[in-house]
């Protein structure tokens, strides 16, 4: 008897678990709600993991939403929703929902404290003190591409100058990925980090899972002596990190690219009364998602461009009747070029991350609806920015790149639109509003004209340049968002020299010569056509 009441006791304490489980899910507020898929309510890596893996969540939710409301059930105590309305009320300033823990690790007084000091540096009024400090790193970047050009690879390009510049706002001092670059290898610690932010929300979601994989990988070391790639790419990002860390608190000095003043952000930091160590943390999660969500969004911005001569033309007109001015009130007054800019962080949304809250005390009716609080578990409502700007009835075609959108008829000035200006929140909105709206503006405003001013854009694949002849007489030539996938940021699925995606020309302008020189030998025969002075040309 005593050997049978052991799996007897097993027996009774597994099923005493297993209709525990089903009496939670059945009879919580939460079962009223549709489920995302199989298992949804019982375990979210039931149903989330191989999206999370394959980077299709926030890819799939919405379609979830389009087909089940506005509310949807994707783990036992975590809904997502899509409602502009429910998202003013999560994320509005003075909201009651906290951020989740999980993602963002630290308690609500703490990150007050640092997102005041942050919120001061990141100012509309700050911000336009950083110019020299982008214009140096994209004059580089503009005579690299004239050294090793004309082919370029738009995505590895762009990563390389905003990881250039935000290492040196962060730590005083350049990661030097465009020299590495240059010289034909993409820096491993930059790409590497870039992996990392990939695996972010299975990190954030399935820690457990996480931990074992890693310790798998430390006894593989032990007996093998061998890490992975990404790892060594990692380690020697940390190093780097700690490295410059250390140099910007030993030296009374600042920025040191020549004729740059500003104070590195590790300093800032430290002078505002921040904990040394609290400010490495900063100025390494401001250094990748600074890097990763800017420069796809201008390597996505520089493809559609090349994809639409006449456009292009017209912005480098406007440019010149400016000077290609590098002030930001200057440029942000530019109708085409705010248009384009707007239009590509609209059309890339490069930052898909879910932005999860914790729901407060006494919990919220939302679309008829109750969300509890939560008693063993919190309650997280969760929703991404992206689908806002993506939404079929505040942009019409949203997967299209159209700056046309944002212009009035004769391009003269910004339309007014209250419901597209509703949805446009690419930097979220309210009391969490990103506080690198403004740097990644001046960054995108200063980067896109000064390419304008120096290169002609151009597709280099055949297929592609076969469309745009067959289309030279159209105002505008629809850029469809290529496929992709999205985990913190936005991930292209395909090789960047393939048809769809981000393979251009840059043609250099030549003084002296009517037109532009096509250094590939590619459509000479319409050299004749071209225009004297822009060195840009209506049918090209």
């Amino acid at each position: 008897m005593a050997l049978l009441s052991v799996p007897i006791l097993a027996v009774a304490l597994l099923a005493a678990v297993v209709i525990h489980n089903l009496l939670r899910v059945y009879t919580s507020p939460l079962s009223k709600i549709p489920n995302a898929g199989f298992g949804a309510a019982y375990s979210r890596l039931a149903w989330a993991f191989p999206q999370e893996y394959r980077g299709t969540v926030t890819i799939d939710l919405p379609k979830l939403h389009e087909k089940l409301g506005p509310l949807v059930r994707i783990g036992p105590n975590e809904v997502s929703f899509y409602s502009r309305e429910t998202y003013e009320t999560v994320h509005k300033v003075g909201s009651k929902f906290r951020k989740d823990s999980r993602v963002y690790g630290e308690d609500p007084e703490q990150h007050a404290k640092r997102r005041r000091i942050m919120g001061q540096l990141f100012s509309r009024t700050k911000v336009p003190q950083l110019e020299k400090l982008i214009s140096s790193h994209v004059n580089r970047f503009i005579q690299t591409i004239r050294d090793n050009g004309p082919s370029v690879d738009l995505a590895v390009a762009s990563r390389a100058l905003e990881a250039d510049i935000m290492s040196t706002f962060s730590f005083g001092k350049s990661i030097e990925a465009v020299d590495s670059w240059a010289k034909g290898k993409e820096l491993e610690m930059v790409a590497k980090n870039d992996l990392k932010a990939t695996w972010m929300p299975v990190f954030t979601n399935f820690p457990l899972l996480c931990e074992l994989l890693e310790q798998l990988e430390d006894i593989i070391f032990r007996v093998s002596g061998v890490r992975s790639a990404c790892t060594k790419g990692l380690a020697e990002f940390q190093q780097w990190c700690r490295d410059s860390w250390q140099m910007a608190l030993s030296e009374d000095s600042e920025i040191e690219d020549p004729g740059i003043s500003s104070p590195n952000l590790i300093q800032s930091l430290c002078k505002s009364g921040l904990h040394a160590e609290t400010a490495l943390s900063e100025a390494k999660e401001n250094l990748g998602p600074g890097t990763d969500t800017t420069s796809a969004t201008l390597a996505h911005i520089l493809w559609a461009l090349a994809q639409n001569p006449d456009y292009q033309k017209a912005l480098y007109e406007d440019l010149t009747a400016v000077s290609f001015s590098t002030d930001m009130t200057t440029l942000e007054n530019v109708p085409r070029l705010q248009a384009c800019v707007k239009e590509g962080i609209r059309w890339a949304g490069a930052a898909a991350a879910m932005l999860p809250r914790i729901v407060p005390p006494g919990g919220i009716e939302l679309h008829g609806k109750f969300i509890p609080e939560g008693v063993s578990k919190q309650t997280v409502l969760t929703s991404s920015p992206i689908w806002y700007q993506h939404d079929k009835t505040a942009f019409p075609d949203p997967k299209v790149f159209n700056p046309y959108r944002w212009l009035t008829e004769d391009c003269r000035g910004m339309s007014e639109d209250k419901l597209r200006d509703r949805f446009y929140i690419p930097f979220s909105r309210g009391a969490n509003i990103c506080m690198g709206a403004h740097f990644a503006y001046l960054e995108l405003y200063i980067s896109v004209s000064q390419v304008i001013r120096n290169f002609h854009l151009d597709i280099c694949n055949p297929a592609q340049r076969s469309i745009l002849e067959r289309n030279k007489e159209t105002k505008w030539i629809p850029v469809p968002l290529p496929k992709r996938r999205e985990w913190v940021a936005a991930v292209p699925m395909e090789k960047l020299e393939n048809e769809r995606l981000l393979g251009a020309v840059m043609q250099r302008k030549e003084q002296g010569l009517s037109g532009v020189i096509d250094v590939l030998k590619l459509n000479s025969d319409s050299d004749a056509d071209h225009d004297g002075g822009s060195g840009h040309d209506e049918d090209e």
